[in-house]
């Protein structure tokens, strides 16, 4: 299938239905997300980091017993799962992609979870829930697939009862002319590979504005880059030789991922051109 023939939702499929996706994604055990390394806890294993992020997203929802969570973008179902397995929480994860359902569903029954957990194909920018359902909305670096943020915005507002909580572990990129010409180009390509059609409106500091402006209250970012180096750090061990074959070759479209994660260790990062953000608030 050629590129330019895809649509949006198409290209987002097609960016995660790739080998090279598929490859570092079954390596991660399914998990789609980075992981929070605390201070002093930098060699813990990237499973741990994983869970850490997942709690310091429950820790930050704040919720009851027997809250009803949705996980915008689940994946293959790692965070609901865990957060029904631990804690007293019904969670309904959602994705556009059936084989992740299917891996979720999978993974629900063999742990004995679908009387806490329910896991469906649905769009999130079209969501097949009444109004005020859910008292907490997260999602997790998925947000930014959205071809519209502030319409999916408005949709996680509508099914949010009121008081409740809305929790996005989100990328933010510094403005596009800060940017060295050659980095200009790697970003605007990871961009459009990966179908991350959001993340160009998503700049440093403008989360309070974009929250408020779908209604969302008491607004807080926090700026946990520094706690994901880590990760990027061994990333950067195992794909630096890789790295250098495929950018000789000019194959960065074809590696997207080791691309996106040599270039954030060697430049992005470092020059503060992307950050990774828990931003957290609340419904009025």
């Amino acid at each position: 299938m050629k590129t330019q023939i895809l649509n949006k939702e198409d290209r987002v499929i097609h960016y995660y239905s790739t080998l090279e996706s598929r490859a570092i994604y079954f390596v991660l055990k399914g998990v789609k997300h980075f992981g929070y390394y605390p201070k002093g806890r930098e060699n813990i294993s990237v499973s741990e980091a994983q869970k850490l992020i997942i709690e310091r997203i429950f820790k930050k929802l704040n919720l009851q017993n027997e809250s009803f969570l949705l996980d915008a973008g689940c994946g293959e179902g790692e965070a609901a799962l865990y957060l029904a397995n631990k804690y007293n929480v019904r969670v309904n994860g959602i994705d556009i992609l059936d084989f992740n359902i299917e891996k979720a569903i999978k993974k629900m029954m063999r742990l004995g979870l679908d009387n806490k957990v329910e896991f469906k194909v649905m769009d999130y920018t079209n969501l097949d829930f009444g109004d005020e359902t859910f008292d907490g909305v997260y999602t997790m670096e998925t947000l930014v697939h959205a071809p519209d943020y502030r319409w999916t915005l408005g949709e996680f507002y509508r099914v949010l009862k009121p008081n409740g909580k809305i929790i996005l572990l989100e990328y933010t990129l510094a403005p596009l002319d800060t940017f060295p010409p050659d980095l200009k180009k790697i970003r605007e390509m990871i961009i459009e590979e990966s179908g991350m059609y959001s993340l160009p409106y998503f700049l440093h500091g403008r989360f309070p504005e974009i929250l408020k402006d779908a209604g969302f209250v008491n607004i807080s970012v926090e700026n946990a880059t520094p706690r994901t180096i880590p990760l990027f750090k061994k990333a950067h061990f195992f794909f630096y030789l890789p790295y250098r074959i495929i950018n000789l070759l000019g194959l960065q479209k074809k590696f997207v991922n080791i691309t996106s994660a040599v270039e954030a260790y060697e430049n992005f990062i470092p020059k503060d051109l992307w950050r990774e953000n828990i931003v957290t608030a609340m419904k009025k």
